[in-house]
């Protein structure tokens, strides 16, 4: 149970912390490959942890993915 709640906290602060970064970072740049790369890694990591929720025993682990997918699409859009 508590893995569980973990995880789903994991995942909400995921999407609290992840749209306002997504403001902050993508669209003071306009329509470019930069700024489609965090919306874009927001996507992509709520969508591989949720697969990875229903594909593992470990609850906690796809949120975690689907942080570390987040932070290496703005890491890049940052290296760009």
């Amino acid at each position: 149970m508590r893995k569980n709640l973990t995880g789903a906290v994991l995942q909400l602060a995921l999407l609290v912390v992840g749209i306002p970064v997504v403001y902050l970072v993508a669209f003071p740049f306009g329509l470019t490959a930069k700024s489609l790369l965090p919306p874009l890694g927001l996507l992509a990591g709520l969508v591989v942890a949720g697969v990875m929720v229903k594909k593992t025993e470990q609850p906690v682990s796809g949120p975690l993915t689907g942080w570390l997918v987040f932070g290496a699409c703005l890491a890049l859009s940052f290296a760009l």
